[in-house]
């Protein structure tokens, strides 16, 4: 149907879908269209040559794989052109498990995924999505990443939105309790791998995630990272630039930032790592 493009591009608009939800109207809207592109059971998205296949049987299921398909589209784009067969990613803040799913297929059986993901209803579509995809090479784990061993309060957010908001803090509302672990004691103490590329987006406790893999991040055999930032969630005092100065302080000799509205992508690399494998 030649309207639906249109149609499902403005409705994803940041700016109509906060008017739609100030107005009441999110639901409505969510279960028109799905009637009108068709609610399947399960949503199948291509890209460089490879197919993820995505659980999708609700309205607010199939708003959520294709928000986070064209929120992410790009940034993915980038992971994967940074991943070769047999190589280790790390997906921080995993959600509906998107980027592990199409990584997974990238780095094939002789690779692995570490996926984090600890929102229960998140965990449970990744789960079910790595399922779906038939991999055997995804390393699940409902555990939020930080800069220590604990328990942590993550608050879910709303509920009905089309993208997944669930952060780690102390705020009033719904919420629920989860482990957390610095990724540095995991690969210490429990030999987990040191991942040749890292994407993050964990709604603003990327600072102290980033601080609890020090080690791993130095590693010169992590040579790319994908992260996130929400400046505005981000700890008193903590700026982007300190995220970046950060980032830098890991070895990365190329880090670029993209604003993003509300977010800032930071995409860093190890440029000599790179170059060492383009010439191999």
């Amino acid at each position: 149907m030649p309207i639906l493009e249109p149609l499902r591009r403005f409705t994803y608009s940041p700016v109509v879908a906060a008017g739609l939800r100030r107005l009441g109207l999110r639901k409505v809207l969510q279960s028109a269209y799905a009637r009108l592109r068709g609610n399947p059971s399960l949503v199948t998205l291509s890209l460089q040559g490879l197919d993820g296949h995505f659980a999708s049987r609700t309205p607010q299921e199939l708003r959520c794989i294709e928000s986070t398909w064209y929120a992410e589209k790009e940034l993915l784009s980038g992971v994967l052109a940074s991943l070769r067969a047999g190589e280790v990613f790390m997906d921080v803040g995993s959600n509906l498990g998107l980027f592990s799913v199409f990584a997974a297929k990238a780095v094939g059986l002789a690779g692995t995924v570490v996926a984090f993901e600890p929102e229960s209803t998140a965990y449970n579509r990744l789960v079910e999505n790595v399922r779906l995809n038939g991999l055997q090479n995804v390393r699940i784990l409902k555990l939020a990443l930080s800069d220590r061993l604990g328990k942590k309060k993550l608050a879910l957010g709303d509920p009905g939105a089309a993208t997944q908001s669930a952060h780690l803090s102390e705020e009033d509302g719904p919420s629920e309790v989860v482990d957390s672990s610095d990724y540095d004691s995991l690969a210490t103490d429990h030999s987990f791998p040191i991942p040749r590329v890292v994407k993050m987006d964990i709604e603003g406790h990327e600072f102290a995630a980033l601080n609890g893999m020090r080690a791993t991040l130095s590693s010169p055999s992590c040579i790319a990272l994908f992260c996130e930032v929400h400046p505005l969630d981000l700890p008193n005092g903590i700026k982007v630039q300190d995220m970046v100065a950060l980032i830098e302080s890991f070895g990365f000799e190329s880090v670029r930032r993209e604003d993003r509205g509300e977010q800032v992508h930071v995409m860093a690399t190890k440029g000599q790592a790179l170059l060492k494998r383009v010439e191999s």
